[in-house]
């Protein structure tokens, strides 16, 4: 029974931080996982363990098994400075906010001052787009169309 219950269980390595050597950093789904920084492979436990890590990098990748530590950390960074649908959409998404919440205020202004509310077309509006263009060089950037 005991040799039964100590088959089923497997062991589960952790990524450790040497791993960086050969290549490799802690997938991003699943922090358990090496991945590969040269092919963005994600390797799966069992190969958890600095020689097969070293094989993979000398398998796929023989041009770079003399590279150092300092290579692979500058890759490193790269791979997590690098543009991501997500700080994409964040930027947008915040941008976006920052107009709603602009013409939100100042759609409340308009009743508060007891004029028709067609004065946020007529007057509002083009008055904004002034000020844009006064105080920003690249109005190409920012469109009022994004504005609700």
């Amino acid at each position: 029974m005991t040799d039964a219950m100590s088959e089923s269980k497997k062991k589960c390595r952790q990524y450790s931080v040497d791993y960086l050597k050969f290549g490799f950093i802690p997938s991003l789904p699943d922090k358990q996982s090496p991945m590969c920084l040269l092919c963005n492979k994600v390797l799966g436990n069992d190969a958890m363990k600095p020689s097969k890590l070293q094989n993979h990098l000398r398998r796929c990748h023989p041009d770079k098994t003399e590279k150092d530590l300092k290579y692979f950390q500058t890759l490193k960074d790269k791979f997590q400075k690098r543009p991501t649908l997500d700080r994409l959409f964040a930027l947008t998404s915040q941008r976006n906010d920052d107009g709603l919440r602009a013409s939100y205020n100042i759609s409340l202004l308009i009743p508060k001052s007891g004029k028709p509310h067609t004065i946020g077309e007529k007057l509002i509006l083009p008055a904004v787009e002034e000020v844009l263009e006064l105080f920003y060089t690249n109005l190409h950037l920012i469109s009022l169309k994004e504005f609700p």
